[in-house]
């Protein structure tokens, strides 16, 4: 071995893999037999081992490079019905108001919390321990449902992927995946979809837009993951009562620290649609076959880095998964693959399946230098500080200008006032039936029971004053902003947010939303 490749040896860590494997169900004396090949995972779970055992092995260590500055990552990978949203969040409705009063039963980091709680809010809590002057986690969650990508904080609103496309370099792709155009500049390099942002060479991509929420305690993060679960898509099949038909991506950040990401990411389960009885059903037929090809995807991306040689194409473009993990896998990242299988013996060949894909993960090697940047010290916070307002004030003077200007957008004044107060009430109620219908789901998904009847009423009142609003935008009523505007409100949403994450005092701001318009509302969100 050269001295500079075992230099390049010395830089890198392999990504840590874990098996955990579900109790067969009922009584069957049946068992899978596992293989040798389970000694190349670095940590086993039988059925015995519980939530904060397979926290403790597979996840803390994750925190530790967080808090240091490093990106990190922990993903669940399985079959449908194999234990993967129960291990990293828990059971069904363990987030609902009443947890903390009636299951809390374990005491974590000084928090009582139901033993049933995954990885996830273990998670949380660890990072809020160690990080109390912080000013709390910076928090999204996005969903990747049919290969696009929704925001799971605004009530699944979608996030357009614009430019993303299939790699010319891998052939196999299904046609029923939307897609763009790829688009390059002058220079011939590719420029990321819209809604990416480009991180730092070879550091992948993360969404623009979707919308954040500070969590400093058990409780917001109890209010963050109950919009979570009554938002993510999913449904029952023969394998599964409650399976999640997407992928479901959460990301983590403290500005006031470091840069570094934290991603928590449930993968949807890989799933025979004979066996999921779902072939006779159009829609569950397609969810499948939408999850199988990213997970294959993603397989061929993991196949591409456990090769070893730098030269072979690793196809992240090939699907809005492996894009958004791109930093996880191969990059300046600290991985943590959590594989899920079952006991029962009828499923032998699909946690075998599994199995040999954590195998093949934990060849996969990841760059040991600290990720972005190093810890900032206290008078990088306060430039950084600095810089950020100095921005915000030149953006609201910027959007002072464009509403001056009439570029804002908004209600056209040369309209009768008796349209403009009849489009102005119908934008009310439109919304106020959005967020009936948003809290509806929250409380079915919680358990509540006769509220089929209001969710319907809510969605056919959406739909009413949709069609209201879409026909008077048509006349002229109302005016769409320039593209400018929209950009400088979103950026000075984003700031904002940053700033409230390094605990500076935003409350005398004026707070200015995303503007509606007529594109958005036609695809049914507000912004």
């Amino acid at each position: 071995m050269t001295k500079r490749s075992e230099s390049n040896r010395k830089r890198r860590i392999n990504i840590t893999t874990s098996l955990r494997l579900k109790p067969s169900p009922g009584e069957s004396e049946t068992r899978t037999i596992l293989p040798d090949s389970i000694t190349s995972f670095s940590h086993f779970f039988d059925s015995t081992k519980g939530q904060l055992h397979c926290y403790s092995n597979a996840c803390s260590k994750t925190v530790d490079e967080f808090l240091s500055g490093r990106n990190a990552t922990v993903f669940v990978y399985g079959q449908t019905g194999s234990g993967k949203t129960h291990t990293l969040f828990g059971p069904p409705n363990s987030f609902h108001s009443n947890t903390l009063k009636n299951d809390a039963a374990e005491l974590f980091h000084n928090v009582k919390i139901p033993v049933s709680w995954g990885a996830f809010p273990r998670i949380v809590l660890s990072i809020l321990n160690e990080s109390r002057m912080s000013g709390g986690i910076t928090a999204t969650a996005v969903e990747i449902y049919m290969d696009n990508c929704y925001d799971l904080m605004t009530d699944g609103q979608k996030i357009d992927v614009a430019g993303f496309g299939r790699s010319r370099k891998v052939s196999g792709r299904g046609s029923f995946l939307e897609t763009t155009k790829v688009k390059r500049d002058s220079e011939g390099k590719w420029i990321p979809p819209r809604t990416l942002v480009d991180k730092q060479k070879n550091e992948g991509y993360e969404m623009r837009g979707a919308k954040s929420l500070i969590l400093t305690d058990v409780h917001t993060l109890l209010e963050f993951m109950s919009i979570v679960e009554a938002t993510r898509t999913s449904k029952s099949h023969a394998l599964n009562e409650r399976s999640s038909r997407s992928h479901c991506v959460i990301t983590l950040s403290i500005p006031a620290i470091s840069d570094a990401k934290y991603l928590c990411v449930d993968l949807a389960g890989s799933e025979r649609i004979f066996l999921t009885g779902s072939i006779d059903n159009e829609t569950k037929a397609a969810e499948a076959r939408n999850i199988n090809t990213s997970l294959t995807s993603l397989g061929r991306c993991i196949n591409a880095l456990a090769s070893g040689n730098p030269s072979v194409f690793v196809p992240y473009r090939d699907s809005v998964l492996t894009m958004l993990l791109k930093q996880s896998l191969g990059g300046s990242c600290y991985t943590s693959v959590i594989i899920t299988g079952t006991e029962d013996a009828t499923m032998h060949s699909e946690t075998m399946s599994s199995i040999k894909f954590g195998k093949r993960c934990s060849r996969v090697s990841n760059k040991k230098q600290a990720a972005i940047a190093q810890m900032k010290r206290e008078s990088d916070r306060e430039e950084v500080k600095s810089e950020l307002l100095a921005e915000l004030r030149g953006i609201d003077e910027e959007i002072q200008s464009l509403v001056a200007a009439g570029r804002s957008g908004g209600l056209n004044k040369d309209f009768p006032n008796s349209l403009r107060q009849s489009f102005s009430e119908n934008m009310k109620k439109y919304y106020h039936h959005k967020s009936s219908l948003s809290t509806c789901k929250q409380q079915i998904k919680s358990g509540l029971r006769g509220l089929d009847k209001a969710r319907q009423y809510e969605e056919s009142q959406i739909n009413l004053f949709r069609g209201i609003l879409l026909r008077s935008m048509t006349t002229g009523v109302y005016r769409d902003p320039c593209c400018r505007y929209i950009k400088i409100v979103q950026r000075r949403i984003d700031i904002i947010s940053t700033l409230r994450g390094m605990n500076v005092d935003v409350s005398s701001m004026p707070n200015i939303e995303v503007p509606l318009t007529l594109e958005h509302l036609a695809k049914g969100y507000e912004g």
